[in-house]
């Protein structure tokens, strides 16, 4: 708003740009609007970047992990996003005593720090640095050949960004993404508590949350899909690449196509005979016949679909019900407290699940750490 009045109050209009690194159509659309570009000729130099590897790990021993990257690739650059500065402190001081070079970057340094530590990365006096995403606007280090996200980021666009600032020589470079379901509450927690929010109004403050939510939900996806990530992430910002293109974590594993019908429509089944009120856990737990407390007040062990999964594995009931969510047979709502859905999809599927049976790729968990 300030950006508009103060060209309104220049005596001529001059020729106004924006740049943006990432954008969706939306968001394009959206500063095209407010800055009441007229006429304006639209500018896109592609969003693939064909010499990045893109791999999703679902691990639980991330530490060991990481140590086990840096002991593989030990001459490499690489930059390490962790979202808490606790985060940061606890891998640099594991690091650091395993003789690793090695460096950090958070706010809660202060600027002469900062400032050094930043420098020894660039002029790779210690070629590994942990940070926050405090770190790397205006960093246009060449030679990053890995960016590890320890924690998920709340969009697309926040990891598209940080992982881009590896290989930007054009040379090989990898992204690893680390997910675990408590990234997922970490990113609503803070969503729901912004503080950049504090100035705004009460309508403004509800839909920025709105949209921070259906970002981290896409997100979410990303982590989950077995399709080609770089073709998610492409068809995010608007552009389809390949459904296989050879170079992500994906298209190089090994999956199994499995018919998972009779637990989708136990899910879907469940989630329609509960009014659509409660979330993926409580549905989880109600067909694998969980005897809780929460369970037994919401009577949900009275449900036709109480237990009638009990001997599926929950990894396998999360694994499906993550499918169901990304083929459109279920949607979460956008609130503090999000609840499962049915959609036309969903609904259509309960009455032909006889006919249209129900084939998703399952993981192999052999290669979960």
């Amino acid at each position: 708003v300030k950006i508009v009045d103060f060209v309104k109050n220049l005596p001529g209009r001059p020729i106004v740009s924006a740049f943006t690194a990432t954008a969706t159509e939306e968001v394009k659309n959206d500063i095209l609007c407010t800055l009441n570009l007229e006429d304006p000729k639209v500018v896109i130099t592609g969003f693939d970047r064909k010499n990045l590897y893109y791999s999703v790990e679902n691990i639980r021993r991330k530490d060991d992990f990481v140590m086990d990257y840096i002991d593989r690739h030990p001459t490499e650059s690489g930059i390490i996003y962790c979202s808490t500065r606790k985060n940061v402190d606890n891998l640099f001081e594991l690091l650091f005593q395993k003789g690793v070079a090695v460096t950090r970057y958070h706010a809660g340094l202060n600027n002469e720090t900062r400032k050094k530590n930043q420098e020894d990365f660039i002029y790779d006096r210690t070629p590994v640095i942990i940070a926050t995403n405090a770190f790397g606007m205006g960093i246009d280090k060449s030679n990053v050949r890995y960016v590890i996200h320890y924690n998920m980021p709340q969009s697309l666009e926040n990891y598209y960004q940080e992982a881009g600032r590896a290989g930007r020589d054009t040379e090989p470079s990898e992204c690893i993404l680390f997910y675990s379901p408590q990234d997922v509450v970490m990113n609503q927690y803070m969503i729901e508590n912004g503080r950049d929010r504090q100035d705004m109004d009460f309508e403004t403050n509800t839909l920025v949350v709105e949209r921070d939510r259906e970002r981290l939900k896409k997100m979410t996806f990303y982590c989950w899909t077995k399709e080609c990530l770089r073709e998610y992430i492409l068809r995010y910002f608007g552009e389809y690449g390949k459904h296989y293109c050879g170079n992500c974590s994906n298209c190089l594993h090994e999956f199994t196509d499995e018919d998972v019908t009779d637990i989708a429509r136990a899910l879907v089944s469940c989630v329609a005979g509960t009014g659509q009120r409660f979330g993926a856990v409580l549905i989880m737990d109600t067909v694998h016949g969980a005897n809780t407390a929460r369970i037994r007040s919401c009577h949900l062990e009275e449900n036709e679909e109480y237990g009638v999964l009990s001997k599926v594995p929950v990894h396998k009931l999360r694994d499906v019900l993550n499918f169901l969510l990304l083929g459109e047979y279920l949607f979460s709502t956008n609130e503090e407290y999000p609840h499962l859905c049915l959609t036309e999809k969903g609904e259509r599927f309960l009455k032909v699940w006889e006919e249209e049976p129900v084939i998703m790729k399952m993981p192999d968990r052999k290669s979960v750490v």
